[in-house]
């Protein structure tokens, strides 16, 4: 789960804004009228060139969750139809049966099990990815930046400002889980709504997001082109990174025109767990508005990723995602955020993307 940004990675990833947000709607939610239109498999660009068992082991890990949820409706060319649980059931029943890296046995699973349909009308896509840290469980001079635990009288109402907390509102009350070094990379956690620290006493810390101090967002990406340090067209995350650590003092400064400030507990898990309750695979999960699209839901992506190192350079990127995440930032029957995973390059992907492109949503075709 993650909050959200605005604008390039959408924008940080929007405009640095990172984009996502915490948030997740119920999948029982009725969609809006959506135009979608069939196509057949072989119409897809790419389709037949994918890898498809690794589409069909992120799939098999919303199985106990699609097994048991409640019936769901998911938009269609005839406008909306329900899909139960016991239909889910049979459809990973038959995806169980699949040997893990039978690639033309799991494409064939896809193609058995599901009709694709384009939804009509111009798709945006970005990225996320879970942000790496170094900490201690406890301060010194090289950790010296705590990591706050929900407090128990945070309520609906506007709480502690940025700027107060990060000057000593909270400290002393106990409700420190771990202190890292670099301010900047916990701003990145803060607004992808997750991180992975690890700890110089060994092992790691798995962050998830646990509320916020209810205060507004602003995308610092913004900020910086108005003190006219940055152009728009150059305003990336990467880029923002690397002049917030260049002006440590003007840094800061940046960061808490941000107000909003976010709190993490310890998830005690080992991979990052999306909206829908599952493990999030890198390159596979989607973030989607289940509003229109269940969790679990695979989903085409027809798009364009940026080229690692050379920047304004994109590439073709087209694959078959499986909805299992949200945010608030994600809205409407076309949009996806794409987890890239926890690498430097995945924190570079995200980024820098933010790409138009098609939707092919695959629903289930019995029922």
């Amino acid at each position: 789960m993650r909050w959200t940004v605005l604008s390039g990675g959408a924008a940080l990833l929007a405009a640095a804004g990172l984009l996502s947000a915490c948030a997740g709607s119920a999948s029982t939610t009725s969609p809006n009228n959506v135009a979608m239109a069939p196509i057949s498999f072989n119409e897809i660009p790419g389709w037949s060139n994918d890898k498809h068992a690794e589409a069909l082991a992120a799939f098999r890990k919303s199985c106990p969750r699609l097994s048991v949820s409640a019936d769901t409706r998911i938009s269609t060319d005839g406008g909306e139809r329900v899909v139960t649980a016991g239909e889910w059931r049979e459809i990973c029943a038959q995806a169980s049966a699949v040997r893990p890296g039978d690639e033309r046995g799991a494409r064939q699973f896809f193609e058995k099990n599901f009709r694709p349909l384009v939804v009509q009308e111009p798709a945006n896509f970005t990225g996320y990815f879970e942000p790496e840290l170094r900490g201690s469980r406890a301060p010194s001079r090289l950790f010296t930046v705590p990591v706050y635990r929900r407090p128990p009288d945070l309520s609906d109402k506007p709480y502690f400002t940025r700027a107060e907390i990060e000057q000593g509102a909270l400290k002393g009350k106990g409700l420190e889980i771990v202190w890292v070094q670099d301010p900047v990379a916990l701003y990145e956690a803060q607004v992808q709504g997750s991180a992975r620290v690890h700890l110089a006493e060994g092992g790691t810390l798995n962050l998830g997001f646990d509320g916020s101090n209810n205060r507004p967002y602003t995308a610092i990406g913004n900020v910086l082109v108005e003190m006219g340090v940055m152009k728009r067209d150059a305003v990336t995350w990467p880029a923002i990174r690397d002049w917030l650590k260049r002006h440590p003092p003007q840094g800061r400064d940046v960061m808490r025109r941000n107000e909003r400030y976010i709190f993490f507990k310890d998830t005690r898990t080992v991979a990052l767990t999306g909206s829908q309750g599952v493990p999030l695979t890198a390159q596979r999960s989607l973030a989607v508005d289940p509003a229109f699209t269940p969790y679990g839901t695979p989903i085409w992506i027809e798009t364009t990723r940026p080229v690692a190192g050379k920047p304004g350079a994109t590439e073709p990127y087209r694959r078959l995602m499986i909805a299992q995440d949200s945010g608030t930032a994600i809205k409407g029957p076309a949009r996806g955020d794409v987890f890239f995973g926890s690498t430097a390059q995945a924190a570079d992907w995200a980024g820098r993307m933010v790409s138009g492109g098609r939707a092919i949503v695959l629903v289930p075709n019995k029922g």
